[in-house]
């Protein structure tokens, strides 16, 4: 059958229009990365509110694809590729931004925030918002400060109830100079591994134990990786930042740059709510595997406030007194 120059020429115009909508379809897909699982509630949220949102407030001219479970790669190199561009975003705790932002550590002092509610009262408040605007400068626009949670302890070896206890202890800890400094001052041994390589750290012996809220435990399934001993520490309040590539969000319209915020803005307070009703359960669910849990009293924590001060200086002193004395503040005045 022969086809006319008329239609063959149609039928061509039709594939053209084809592949450059595919290629239009690619090219407005953003890109998020992060090291949390498919059932963290920061992907759960990105994933349900934050993808659908973008997609219905910018009229299907973005959609999201979250690459969750350190797909992308480390957490240092997901960020990297937000900063560059490769990606638009990234959500990993704020441990991981200090390269980049060293006031971030200011939020990863141990055993600062008594409760949530104090923590992002003070996060969302102007000393925090003075911090994230900080990432600016480094390529970076925060969309969204989440809860990670309060981190506790696990191990391989025995029960840990007084700062002794941790003594040797080789210890999984982010790449965090506080977090490593608050644990060297607890006598552990501090051993920097990210998480996409912690369970099999854990299960070969190359680490003894971690710390992380009972969701990552939980998600990550350690008590599989011979962690068998857990203790409520809570040592840090640790939070996620959700963070995107500043020229990319500034090469949207006014209108997409807006709508983008609003859908991180819902998908914030939903993790927030998800992180607050899952944690009980989290716990729950470590606890029918075996898990020995040891519930510290408030004469045992004191121990582990009183060894980790020296941390508080350190910090002062790395960061500057300005924006250390200014948070700080915050929290006093904002407990409870």
């Amino acid at each position: 059958m022969k086809i006319s120059l008329k239609v063959a020429r149609a039928v061509l115009a039709a594939a053209l229009a084809t592949a450059l909508s595919a290629s239009a379809l690619q090219a407005a897909t953003l890109r998020l990365g992060s090291g949390f699982g498919d059932k963290h509630s920061s992907t759960i949220a990105l994933r349900d509110v934050f993808g659908p949102e973008v997609e219905k407030r910018t009229e299907g001219r973005y959609a999201v694809k979250i690459f969750a479970n350190s797909e992308l790669g480390q957490a240092s190199e997901m960020i990297n590729q937000a900063q560059s561009g490769i990606n638009f975003g990234v959500y990993v705790s704020s441990a991981f931004f200090n390269a980049q932002v060293p006031q971030i550590g200011v939020t990863n002092l141990p055993f600062l925030f008594p409760d949530r509610e104090t923590a992002f009262k003070v996060i969302d408040g102007p000393v925090g918002q003075k911090i994230t605007a900080l990432f600016d400068a480094k390529g970076l626009s925060v969309l969204g400060v989440m809860e990670l949670g309060f981190r506790n302890i696990t191990n391989s070896k025995h029960a840990i109830k007084e700062p002794k206890d941790l003594a040797g202890l080789k210890i999984r800890l982010q790449n965090n100079p506080v977090h490593i400094a608050t644990f060297q001052l607890l006598g552990a041994s501090p051993t920097s591994i990210d998480a996409s390589e912690m369970y099999s750290a854990l299960s070969q012996g190359v680490a003894d134990g971690q710390e992380n809220p009972y969701a990552v435990i939980n998600s990550f399934q350690l008590y599989d990786a011979k962690q068998k001993f857990m203790t409520n520490t809570g040592h840090f309040f640790d939070v996620i930042v959700f963070a995107v590539s500043k020229s990319a969000l500034e090469r949207m319209s006014p209108a997409d740059q807006a709508a983008v915020r609003e859908a991180a803005r819902l998908a914030t307070a939903e993790q927030r709510r998800l992180a607050a009703q899952m944690d009980a359960d989290n716990l729950k669910q470590i606890l029918t595997h075996q898990v020995e849990f040891t519930e510290l009293t408030d004469d045992q924590r004191a121990k582990f406030r009183e060894a980790t001060a020296p941390v508080y200086s350190k910090v002062r002193d790395t960061i500057g007194a300005g924006i250390f004395d200014e948070f700080t503040a915050a929290v006093s005045a904002a407990k409870p």
